[in-house]
Order: structure tokens, then sequence, then C-alpha cells
């Protein structure tokens, strides 16, 4: 009866952690205050007349090393105040209180697992990745190889934010799942997403008709919440590209768009989706990359600027100026807002291409 007890004891404090702990920690505070006066106190004067005199701070030691369970033996009580006192606060008490303790203990950890697992808890992280939705576990898969691919982004935190997972599919210790509504704001506080560097909002599934008015809304509450958070959209289907006028969106992807124009270029002109696949990928071969123009740039002719970068490896690609992607550079300049889009090794800033051209 009384182990019976003692179980809807241990269940009540589990139902009220906060004030379970708090009873639990008393009591072991209580222990081992009693304890140790109680060994101080009645052995302290046998010590002493033996040459070798104990401290309280000695007699909190042999407590907590009596609850523990260790006993290393350098301390032990001998009269029978300090043996009473041992046996009523120590086992009684002690043993007791640590066992709850040590159990609850588990018990939060276990749970805290369970949490992030599941998608639970908190982020907790800062400057790292937002994936909103996963369509796929093949494709979360995909972009997670890329991102970790790239030299820059490869070591950032990811926080991958769905409704429609469980648990994350992958097991990666640097990407953790938060489960709620990409529509609410409360999902992305425990996303940190404030303390983001970017975020890829990608469509829900490939056969969902509400996918990009989803994505849409889901890129309006990001923005609400972080103006300067570089996003990134994904768009189904190209006609709803009015969705995302309303809101401030750094760049919107239209996959379904660029899969079909691809399928037909090859088609008619067999090896260019290889050349697609290699540039557009961080794991092998020249990448695409993009560098901002900057004020020293104004005037430079792109034509010959181009020309010179060809020597060192660096193929210019594109020049986006506002809605403009140019790809002919005769008689082009650059102008301030330019972006400068090229195909090589590694990512190069502006100077480094500068510098590029006169080695």
């Amino acid at each position: 009866m009384h182990l019976i007890h003692l179980v809807r004891f241990y269940r009540r404090v589990q139902a009220r952690r906060h004030v379970g702990v708090g009873i639990v920690l008393t009591l072991l505070m209580t222990s081992v205050i009693g304890n140790s006066l109680c060994f101080y106190v009645f052995d302290g004067p046998a010590h002493a007349e033996a040459g070798s005199p104990i401290t309280f701070g000695d007699a909190v030691w042999y407590s907590l090393i009596s609850i523990t369970t260790i006993g290393y033996g350098d301390l032990s009580a001998s009269s029978a105040g300090a043996r009473i006192g041992t046996i009523f606060f120590i086992v009684f008490v002690g043993l007791g209180s640590f066992s709850f303790l040590l159990g609850m203990a588990i018990d939060g950890l276990a749970g805290f697992a369970s949490r992030r697992r599941r998608g639970m808890s908190r982020a907790l992280m800062k400057d790292h990745i937002l994936i909103v939705n996963v369509p796929s576990e093949a494709r979360l898969t995909q972009l997670l190889r890329e991102l970790r691919s790239d030299p820059n982004y490869g070591g950032r935190d990811i926080v991958v934010i769905s409704d429609r997972l469980e648990e994350l599919p992958v097991d990666d210790s640097h990407v953790m799942f938060i489960r709620g509504s990409v529509l609410e704001r409360e999902t992305y506080e425990r996303a940190d997403a404030m303390d983001a560097a970017i975020a890829i909002v990608l469509a829900t599934s490939y056969d969902d008709s509400s996918s990009d008015a989803i994505v849409a809304s889901a890129v309006a509450v990001i923005d609400n919440m972080h103006p300067e958070l570089h996003i990134v959209a994904e768009c189904i289907n190209e006609m709803h590209k009015h969705l995302f006028d309303s809101v401030r969106c750094d760049s919107v992807v239209f996959s379904m768009g660029i899969t079909a124009n691809l399928l037909v270029q090859e088609a008619q002109d067999p090896g260019i989706a290889q050349l697609i696949d290699v540039i557009t990928s961080n794991v092998r071969g020249t990448t695409l990359f993009s560098t901002d123009a900057p004020p020293s740039a104004l005037g430079t002719n792109y034509n010959e600027f181009a020309r010179a970068l060809l020597d060192a490896d660096v193929n210019l690609m594109c020049v986006n100026r506002g809605t403009e992607s140019l790809t002919a550079w005769s008689g082009l300049s650059a102008q301030l807002g330019d972006r400068l889009i090229y195909a090589a090794k590694l990512r190069l800033t502006w100077d480094e291409l500068v510098s590029r051209t006169s080695d």
C-alpha cells in the first residue's frame, strides 16, 4: 500500500511540475542541512579531540555524498545522534527526494527531446535559414544538400516550418523542425524568424490549387515580422503572380514555368538541361553567383569587363537592372542598382572580380 501511495504522489508531482520541483528541492535541502547539522554537532567534538577537526562544509560534503549514494568513505557517522540524523535525513528524506529529482530531470530531458522531434519547442537560433513548407521529403533533402554545399551558407542552422509533418524526415543536428500553421505569427516566433537571415517559402504541394495563395500569405506574415529578411518564394502557377504584388518578396521563382521552358529547350537543343543542372547546383562544377555593382563601378564597360573575366575563368551571364535581365553587353555600362550574375567556381565580390581582370 505504501508503494501505491508513493507512485500516486509521484504522478501528482509530475502533473504539477513547477510545484513538484519546488517541493522536492525543499525536501532535498532540508535533508542536506538537517544531516549536516546533526553530523557537525554530534560528531564534531569527537573529530576535534582526535586531532582532525571538521568544518560545517565537511558536514555538507558528507551529506551530499551520502544522498547521491557515492559514499567515498572519508567521513562517516559514529555517534548515536549523527547516525540517527543520517537514518532520518538521508535514508528517509534525502534518498527519496534525490531519486524524485533525478527522475523528474530525466523525464524533462526526454520530454524536451520529444517536443523538439515533434516540432513543439523553440528554435533558439540566430542568423539561420527558414524553410517554410515541405512539398515532399525528396524536395527537402535536395534543398538541404544544396544549402550544405554552399561555402557561405553550409554552416548555418536551418529551421523547417510545416503544419503537414508529424516529425522531421531527415536526421541532421543543424536542422530543427517547428510544427505549426505557416500563417500564424506564433509559429514564426518559435522559429525565431526575427533573428533569421534568409527565408525560403516553398509550395505546400505541387497538386494543391491553393498553394500559391498560402505561400503569398506566409510571405506577408514573415515580412510583417521582419521587413529586412531576404525572402524567396516558390510559385507554381505563373498566372498567380499577382498574389505576390501586394507583399514584399525579394524573389519569386516560378518552378513549373522554368521546368516547362527547360523541357522545350532540351527537346529543341539537347545539352541545355545538363548545363542548367550543373550551373544551378552547389554540389558540382561551376555555379551561378551574384554580386551588386557598387558606386565605384559606375561607367564600367560591361563588354570589356566580360572579356577580361573570361581570361580568369569567370563567365558574366547577365546583368539584372530593375525588372530587366540584360544578356547583351555591346554599349552597356554599369549603373547604380545593377546586379551581376556570373558563373564561377567561387563566390566573388565586385572588388574580387575587378582584381581578377587585372591579374
